[in-house]
C-alpha cells in the first residue's frame, strides 16, 4: 500500500514540475521575443518589427519609436512582455 502513495505522490511531483517547466518556457519565449523585436525596430523601425512579428508568430500590442528609443509590447501564448531599446544613433 505505501509503495502505490509514493508512485502516486512522485507522479503528482512530476506532473507539477513539467507544468512549471512550460510555463518558465512560455514566458521566456514571450520576453525574448520583445527583446528581439525592440532591438529589430531600433535598428530597421516598424516593417523591420513586423517582418520579426510574423516570423515569431507572436502579437505586437504596442510599438512606440522615436528618434532614440523604442519601446514594444507583445503577447505569446497568453503571456505579455515589454522590452525598451536604444537606436544608439
Amino acid at each position: 500500500m505505501l509503495s502505490i502513495v509514493w508512485l502516486a505522490f512522485t507522479a503528482l511531483g512530476v506532473m507539477l514540475i513539467a507544468q512549471a517547466t512550460s510555463v518558465v518556457q512560455q514566458r521566456a519565449f514571450a520576453q525574448e521575443s520583445a527583446d528581439s523585436i525592440a532591438l529589430a525596430a531600433a535598428i530597421g523601425g516598424a516593417p523591420a518589427a513586423q517582418r520579426l512579428e510574423t516570423l515569431l508568430a507572436v502579437t505586437i500590442t504596442e510599438l512606440k519609436i522615436s528618434p532614440d528609443h523604442v519601446m514594444v509590447k507583445v503577447q505569446s501564448h497568453g503571456y505579455i512582455a515589454t522590452s525598451e531599446a536604444t537606436s544608439g544613433r
